[in-house]
């Protein structure tokens, strides 16, 4: 037998999805853009935060990911060996450079949470081709750096940890975000900033020692695989404090993947205008 709450509901249901509801809909839709307009980060077309050729340029622009480590000085030594010197393997869906950074720093820093539905494929897409490189084992952890106390009272939310989320993620890949934590006390830049623009090369690589285990870690994660996972790569500061605090405690890890990487960091790899990376 149907209950009232049941009804009630179908009725909200046929309500919602009725033409009258739908044109209620569309007309609170334009009133809202009358008083708060919306328009794309990429070209400025009124009426979505990136509308619908700009979102096809960003998946052209980070649909091939690739090994980005390049120029990144601060990235950690994994080995040594006749090759020469080895860093952590880190792979990037794309370049943070024009349409991909105004994305990146709109979702950030400007409350444009809608973007995460083309920023998180595109991470995933990193994720996926980093794991497939890096990982053996059944099991791999997934983590990703914790949001600096300044960064959540600013923001009010972890932009990375809502594109984990939203990502489509490979199979056995467990989301640890809450393994590390920062140390109190962090470095501040000169300029009174925090983060790798504000910090000499010297600050940044001291700022490896920014991450340690979080209390009641379960030892069980001692000889796991680990996959490294952030926005964006500078100088790979913030991947080698959480390889350090990882490895200190006898995790495994084998490489990282992130959504964008500086062109600078990345130089050895920046074809991403070529018709390699647009095919």
């Amino acid at each position: 037998m149907t209950g009232p709450p049941q009804r009630f509901s179908s009725g909200v249901d046929r309500l919602w999805f009725s033409s009258a509801g739908r044109s209620t809909r569309r007309a609170v839709k334009q009133a809202a853009d009358l008083i708060l307009p919306t328009w794309c980060v990429g070209c400025g077309a009124a009426g979505a935060d990136l509308c619908a050729e700009c979102s096809i340029d960003i998946r052209l622009l980070t649909r091939c990911p690739f090994r980005a480590e390049g120029a990144a000085e601060a990235l950690p030594v994994t080995d040594v060996d006749d090759a020469g010197v080895q860093v952590l393997p880190v792979t990037s869906a794309g370049f943070y450079k024009t349409l991909v950074a105004d994305v990146v720093v709109a979702f950030k820093d400007h409350e444009r949470v809608g973007l995460k539905r083309v920023l998180a494929p595109a991470l995933a897409r990193s994720v996926r081709a980093a794991a497939e490189r890096t990982l053996s084992t059944a099991d791999p952890l997934l983590v990703w750096p914790p949001t600096s106390a300044r960064a959540q009272l600013r923001r009010g939310r972890s932009p990375v940890e809502e594109l984990v989320t939203a990502a489509a993620l490979p199979a056995g890949l467990e989301p640890a975000g809450a393994v590390l934590r920062r140390k109190s006390g962090g470095m501040l830049s000169v300029t009174g900033r925090r983060g790798q623009k504000g910090r000499s090369k010297g600050g940044r690589r001291a700022a490896v020692a920014q991450f340690t285990m979080a209390a009641g870690v379960p030892r069980s994660l001692v000889g796991r695989e680990a996959l490294l996972v952030d926005d964006v790569l500078t100088t790979g500061a913030t991947l080698h404090g959480m390889y350090a605090a990882l490895t200190e405690a006898g995790v495994h890890v084998r490489g990282a993947a992130v959504l964008a990487v500086t062109p600078r960091a990345g130089k050895a790899q920046d074809t991403s205008l070529s018709a390699a990376n647009l095919r």
